[in-house]
């Protein structure tokens, strides 16, 4: 039986995945040292590191723990992704091409010198959507709402600049029709890490509203469109043929939107809100190599749409063309 790669079943899709981790991370590199741990302040301030400078540390001071870490923090994400869509049925047919699809979006943000906090961004992503679509439902959906809304806010405090993902929870309350009752319970999932994080720092003897000056230097460093001066030409280029090519499924799915479920047609929607969003978070001044990697969560939601709507022979032959190009800008980078 010849394989077919638009219905690419669980197994062959987690290997594939699997594989495509092994070898984004068999090339990472061990990173640097953040310049400013603490981001101008003293340790009595801020006795409690931030964790874009914890986890740069981690990596460098133990890059095998830092590339088991990410492993199973891609593993675990790509799988995710991989369960929503069929639990769903995102695309009329069941594939999970969606979990390969992700790892091959990752690989061009593992040869940076921060690929752990990518990689754990990406993740917190995933995981927030995730909850949010879980949240579209019959009656009230009041724990995956917050549990979203908490895997946001946890993203905030690892990378500030996607501050405007907060515009994420007010979509899918929106997208979802979900009540004012969710939404509070949500905002409350939202403010709980950030205020959990300066409760912890004044009990460490730190004051109370360090954690929120930190993350207002951690986003005003900097200035707007810096990013894309810090990723390699090889990355650059990947990141803009990624984007073009989500563009194109997102197009091919506005053309064909009703092949599908109402629950599917509206997460795809959902999905095509935050690749807006994560567009817009590149160019922010205190955008880090980490918030590259967000765009990379909802173009694996809307790739696959690209690979169903056209020819066979044509989707047999662009699928190793953009294996071999992903692998190509890892080795290149």
């Amino acid at each position: 039986m010849r394989f077919d790669i638009v219905r690419q079943p669980l197994i062959p899709a987690f290997l594939s995945l699997a594989l495509l981790t092994a070898v984004g991370l068999g090339c990472a590199a061990a990173g640097t040292l953040p310049a400013d741990p603490r981001w101008g302040l003293s340790a009595e301030a801020l006795p409690l590191l931030p964790a874009d400078s914890a986890l740069r540390l981690l990596q460098h001071d133990f890059p095998l723990l830092a590339r088991l870490l990410a492993g199973a923090a891609l593993l675990l994400a790509g799988t995710s992704l991989g369960r929503l869509t069929v639990r769903y049925n995102f695309y009329g047919n069941g594939t999970c091409l969606a979990m390969p699809l992700f790892g091959t979006a990752m690989l061009g943000c593992l040869r940076g010198d921060c690929f752990l906090t990518a990689v754990i961004c990406a993740a917190l992503l995933v995981f927030s959507v995730r909850n949010f679509c879980y949240g579209y439902q019959n009656g009230f959906g009041f724990d995956p709402l917050f549990r979203g809304a908490l895997f946001l806010g946890l993203l905030l405090l690892t990378e500030p600049a996607a501050a405007l993902l907060v515009l994420l929870l007010p979509a899918a309350i929106v997208r979802f029709r979900r009540t004012g009752r969710e939404l509070l319970v949500a905002a409350a999932g939202l403010l709980l890490p950030p205020l959990a994080l300066a409760y912890l720092n004044w009990a460490f003897g730190g004051t109370l509203g360090a954690p929120f000056e930190a993350l207002w230097h951690r986003l005003a460093a900097g200035s707007w469109g810096a990013l894309y001066g810090a990723l390699t030409p090889a990355v650059r280029l990947f990141t803009g043929v990624l984007l073009a090519a989500a563009l194109v499924a997102m197009l091919f799915f506005r053309a064909n939107s009703y092949n599908v479920g109402t629950k599917a047609r509206h997460m795809l929607i959902f999905a095509s809100r935050l690749w807006l969003l994560t567009l817009f978070v590149l160019p922010v001044p205190g955008a880090s190599a980490a918030a590259a990697a967000l765009p990379a969560v909802p173009s694996a939601l809307l790739l696959p749409v690209l690979f169903i709507r056209i020819r066979r022979p044509a989707a047999r032959l662009l699928y190793p063309l953009w294996v071999a190009g992903t692998l190509a800008v890892l080795f290149a980078g």
